[in-house]
């Protein structure tokens, strides 16, 4: 990868940021599982498993870190290779498939380090410089990822990667760092952003998702400010009633618990881990490719909420 090349587009990118409406692929007719995971195998699994999207990390032991630049450009290729896949065997007109034609979200953490939410400005401008590196990787793999239409007439084939970020950040008084996250916003070029779990932190959940919506944030990782999304279920419900960004429920869920979580919240995604059986907090966090497919199974026969 040409380091000079990602340097030299990075100032472009606020110049080019997306204001188009969310592709119809980013509105599936499902509920959307987004699974966490550590590393390169955690992403293929997830993707050949069935799960809509991943979110990358690093040290998920400490709740999640930004990952190395390799590993991200080594996850995009995992991940298009498994949609490649999928959409071979979906056949020649794959992208008239719905299921064939959606790419694979991978959503990539950015958080300097563990432990509190609220950042200095050296950390501030890591942040800052982590997004815009990385969106403009996004655009440079996004050459050797990108379907190519074999027949006339087709528009714009959807990407085999769809990347995005998560991230958050909260001033001492416990509300939105709203500076550095209109930052961060800006530097993801149009690219969805979450807000993670920091949001559960805030001292007051509505205007903290009222000032997340006003950033141009997309998503919102909560377990309604609880230990577990079940017990924040009456807050999630509040959040997807007021109609800002999508609400993504997490905190302990599980397969067997979705079709209460998703009655009683009316949230259309769900984020979880899928861990194997047995790890330790100080060895590798491997995901286990059987609990994502039932997951997966699970979550399509899950009623929409009307």
């Amino acid at each position: 990868m040409n380091a000079m090349r990602l340097t030299s587009s990075a100032p472009s990118l606020r110049q080019h940021t997306i204001t188009a409406p969310a592709p119809a692929w980013r509105h599936p007719d499902h509920i959307v599982l987004e699974t966490c995971v550590e590393d390169i195998e955690g992403v293929r699994i997830s993707a050949r498993a069935g799960a809509d999207r991943a979110e990358l990390c690093d040290n998920l032991t400490a709740a999640g870190t930004t990952p190395s630049i390799g590993t991200i450009e080594a996850a995009i290729f995992a991940a298009a290779e498994q949609v490649e896949q999928r959409r071979a065997q979906a056949g020649p007109y794959w992208a008239d498939k719905a299921d064939a034609a959606a790419p694979f979200g991978l959503r990539v953490i950015i958080r300097p380090r563990g432990g509190s939410f609220v950042y200095d400005a050296d950390e501030g401008r890591a942040m800052i410089a982590d997004v815009r590196r990385i969106a403009s990787l996004a655009l440079e793999m996004a050459e050797f990822t990108r379907p190519q239409a074999t027949g006339g007439g087709r528009g714009q084939l959807p990407p085999a990667v769809d990347l995005g970020f998560v991230v958050g950040a909260l001033t001492e008084d416990g509300t939105i760092d709203r500076g550095l996250v209109r930052l961060l916003v800006d530097m993801a070029n149009g690219a969805p952003v979450t807000f993670h779990r920091a949001f559960d932190q805030c001292r007051d959940t509505v205007e903290a998702y009222g000032d997340l919506e006003g950033l141009g944030v997309r998503y919102v990782l909560t377990s309604g400010a609880a230990q577990t999304a079940a017990d924040g279920a009456s807050v999630i419900a509040g959040l997807v009633a007021s109609g800002g960004p999508t609400v993504v429920a997490a905190g302990a869920v599980r397969p067997h618990g979705l079709v209460d979580l998703v009655e009683s919240t009316g949230v259309r995604e769900v984020h979880m881990r899928c861990p194997r059986e047995g790890m330790t907090p100080d060895e590798p966090q491997r995901t286990d490719e059987a609990l994502v497919r039932r997951a997966v199974e699970a979550v399509r026969t899950v009623p929409l909420p009307e």
